[in-house]
């Protein structure tokens, strides 16, 4: 199961990129046309690796926590060696790297620092206390300059100036996501001696952080409609997207959590459809 979930979160980010890559094209059309598309695979195939580093290297990292919060579906330590996890890890990052020099070089300047960065976050992220969720959720923040990085820039839009907003809302809501999977997972840090934000400050003032987070990245999930950025069919989007999130808010921790990854998927891909369809 946790193979799967990661695997469903890699292609959500992807799928994120492709979005915001569109949107800096200027349409889909025009990401899909030979010049950018040959370029975006590139890069999709560079970021996939780093990715899937990532999320292995994550777990390797974490098997001892796993054992408690999630024995049943570890992958690493259950199903794959702790040696051998190690050296696909490797393999993934050098693969990613070797793909980035095939981009082109402002890709390669923000795929080895994200790389760096997803890597130290995985060996101290038990350790960064309340600056946990802030970093990852500035790695995963990334995909932005990532994806104006990969279009070279893009074509001048509204469109595309919309994408300095959206990573706002989106670092909001990831950090939020964080936070809610940081109290799922308490049992298991507070065993293995983490410092998580929940561990520091109460599982419940932890929980409101991540509402109060969540539901302030509503107001900017709107901007970009209020400036005539996005049409008619992300408004319907995140205005869904506005009421699964609120509806979270009184269900338990579970439930909250995939309500705000429910939330920032609607907000993608209503974006996405109102580009193709605007």
């Amino acid at each position: 199961m946790s193979l799967l979930v990661n695997l469903g979160k890699i292609f959500s980010i992807l799928a994120g990129v492709f979005t915001i890559s569109a949107y800096a094209c200027g349409s889909v059309g025009v990401l899909l046309s030979p010049p950018f598309l040959a370029v975006f695979l590139k890069g999709a195939a560079s970021l996939f690796f780093i990715l899937c580093a990532g999320y292995l290297m994550n777990d390797l990292c974490d098997v001892r926590y796993d054992r408690l919060n999630r024995p049943d579906s570890m992958f690493v330590g259950k199903r794959l060696s702790a040696g051998l996890a190690g050296w696909f890890v490797l393999a993934l990052f050098s693969s990613g790297v070797v793909c980035a020099f095939f981009v082109n070089r402002w890709f390669t300047a923000v795929i080895l620092p994200l790389s760096a960065g997803v890597a130290l976050y995985n060996l101290y992220s038990k350790r960064l206390g309340l600056f946990k969720e802030a970093a990852i959720s500035l790695v995963v923040a990334s995909i932005y300059p990532l994806a104006l990085a990969l279009t070279s820039g893009g074509n001048s839009s509204s469109r595309r100036d919309s994408l300095y907003i959206f990573p706002v809302w989106f670092f909001l809501n990831i950090m939020a996501y964080e936070i809610m999977r940081d109290i799922i997972d308490s049992p298991g840090d507070k065993a293995g001696r983490g410092t998580t934000l929940p561990l520091r400050i109460g599982e419940e003032k932890a929980r409101k952080a991540a509402v109060f987070l969540a539901l302030a990245g509503i107001p900017v999930s709107l901007l970009p409609y209020l400036l005539g950025m996005c049409g008619n069919v992300y408004l319907g989007g995140a205005a869904a997207a506005a009421l699964l999130l609120a509806a979270g808010t009184v269900m338990r921790n579970p439930g909250l959590s995939k309500a705000i990854f429910m939330n920032i998927l609607l907000v993608t891909f209503s974006s996405l459809a109102d580009l193709h369809l605007g």
